[in-house]
Order: structure tokens, then C-alpha cells, then sequence
């Protein structure tokens, strides 16, 4: 993950609907850390390599979406060139 800009929103893994704006960037014995706000919470000082474990930007969902799109018309467009009989799904 590249680095994270002042007011990026972020989102947590596996829980969509929580999403995390960075407030600050610090940098603690060599390690860059965020300070991170929800609506709901306070707070939150995460290290780089927590925020890259548990979150991801709205880019990179978007990234992925792309791909889910490209592999299910492939496989489509596999499956149409093949039998009736043996199409599997």
C-alpha cells in the first residue's frame, strides 16, 4: 500500500461499513504511524504496518472490483465455448 495522505478515508477489512479518515501522519522510531478518526470512535494510532494489515482505500476496493468483473466474464466466456453437458458453475 502506498502511503496514506491527511484526510484519505480508509476502510477496515472485512467490515465495509467502517470507514477511517487519517488525521495526522507521525513518524515514531523510524516507523510511520497514522492517527485515524470513525464517526463512531476516538482517536486511533496505528503503525504503517497495522493500517496495511487491517485496512484498505477506496482504490484499492475499486481495484478489486475491477478484477471480480474480468475473471467472471472470462469464465463465462470460457463456459460458453464449451458443452452443454458439461458446464459447471
Amino acid at each position: 500500500m502506498e502511503e496514506l495522505e491527511i484526510n484519505q478515508e480508509i476502510i477496515r477489512k472485512g467490515i465495509i461499513k467502517e470507514t477511517y479518515i487519517v488525521k495526522q501522519k507521525k513518524l515514531v522510531n523510524n516507523i510511520l504511524h497514522y492517527i485515524i478518526k470513525s464517526s463512531s470512535s476516538g482517536d486511533v494510532i496505528l503503525s504503517k504496518f497495522a493500517i496495511e494489515k487491517d485496512f484498505v482505500t477506496k482504490k484499492q476496493i475499486a481495484k478489486n472490483s475491477e478484477k471480480k468483473k474480468f475473471m467472471t466474464s472470462f469464465k463465462n466466456r470460457i463456459l460458453s465455448f464449451l458443452p452443454i453437458n458439461n458446464k459447471f458453475k
